[in-house]
């Protein structure tokens, strides 16, 4: 297939996701931080439907938090998120030859705290947000939206994202897809279906 458009994840495709690592650092019970974030509410806040205020609120139902403990979330919630490494590397060779986007179901508080540390907009040629947009993954139409957006041709674009629905949502949009499980696999597999020369990177 010729690719010309690379669209990624951003949890555990460009980013880990390490909750316990975040809540070391902040003092939170881990299964209560994790608990939050699986409930339906946080559904909502992804898609924009609440507010960073409403979200606050919520989450002293979960943990026991001053108003002081707020901004040390907000201050280190990048931490729950580090970077891989070799995937940065990648994408910022690949930016050379090709257009590289974000498509990633996300809210403000995580999105923004880890574009502060590591730049993601200024990294990718355009980010798709689900609080922003007001559309999540898996639905289709998000693709086609995406699509729209970036301003791409869904033959000629390559997906990548760590979860089963999103690959098979984009899959019914037309896409290019692959399911990320661990870095290295989904290095060598760019590696391969890119045609990268291995000797001009830097690892």
């Amino acid at each position: 297939m010729a690719i010309k458009s690379l669209v990624l994840d951003l949890g555990n495709v460009v980013v880990d996701v390490d909750y316990s690592r975040f809540c070391r650092e902040v003092g939170f019970d881990v299964s209560a931080f994790e608990a939050f974030y699986r409930s339906p509410f946080f559904k909502d806040f992804e898609i924009g439907n609440v507010t960073r205020n409403e979200y606050f609120e919520v989450l002293k139902q979960y943990i026991a938090i001053s108003d002081i403990h707020l901004h040390e979330i907000e201050r280190n919630i990048y931490k729950a998120f580090p970077l891989r490494l070799r995937t940065w590397g990648l994408i910022h060779f690949l930016k050379r030859r090709m257009s590289i986007y974000l498509l990633s179901n996300t809210n403000s508080i995580d999105f923004e705290n880890i574009d502060a540390y590591v730049g993601l907009r200024e990294t990718f040629d355009k980010v798709y947000l689900s609080y922003e947009q007001k559309r999540t993954k898996p639905d289709p139409e998000t693709f086609h939206h995406a699509a729209c957006y970036f301003s791409i041709c869904p033959e000629e674009t390559l997906f990548c994202d760590d979860r089963e629905e999103n690959i098979q949502g984009a899959q019914k949009a037309g896409w290019n897809v692959y399911q990320v499980n661990d870095e290295s696999s989904f290095i060598d597999y760019l590696v391969r279906t890119l045609k990268i020369d291995k000797d001009a990177l830097a690892w």
